[in-house]
């Protein structure tokens, strides 16, 4: 009887990979795509992470999930967006912004042609409070030029 306990314990029988103490047949042991909403849906209503307030971080937020190495053996671990800090020329305010900036939204200001392109045609959740500021100091630099020209 001794042997069969020693035989069935979780120290010396591992089992088919599949098997073992808490494991389901309904999940599987890499992450699933929804196993993250409450951050996602936060980011998409307009609620970011702290430092995304203070940049343009294009929407990315902090993610959190598990390393699983082949032993199964889960490690909490966070991904960070990747941010680097950028001076980005403003054509409509003349002056350079230094700011925080990922590299998701580097390329985006690339694609768009520029900072105030950017600002203008992105969304207020993936521009944060920062990027919203800063879409309302060019609106208005470009308000005032207009009024300027017009008188």
């Amino acid at each position: 009887m001794f042997a069969s306990l020693v035989r069935w314990s979780r120290t010396t029988y591992r089992g088919a990979r599949g098997s073992g103490a808490g494991r389901s047949g309904k999940t599987d042991s890499r992450s699933s795509s929804a196993s993250r909403p409450t951050d996602v849906a936060a980011a998409h209503a307009g609620r970011t992470f702290k430092r995304a307030q203070r940049g343009l971080y294009d929407g990315r937020i902090l993610q959190f999930g598990n390393t699983i190495p082949n032993s199964r053996h889960k490690t909490a671990r966070r991904w960070e967006p990747n941010v680097q800090r950028k001076t980005l020329w403003s054509e409509t305010l003349q002056q350079w912004v230094s700011t925080r900036v990922a590299t998701s939204a580097m390329r985006s200001i690339r694609k768009h042609g520029g900072l105030d392109q950017y600002l203008a045609q992105t969304k207020d959740t993936h521009l944060g409070e920062f990027g919203r500021t800063l879409r309302e100091r060019v609106a208005r630099a470009l308000r005032d030029k207009r009024l300027m020209n017009e008188a």
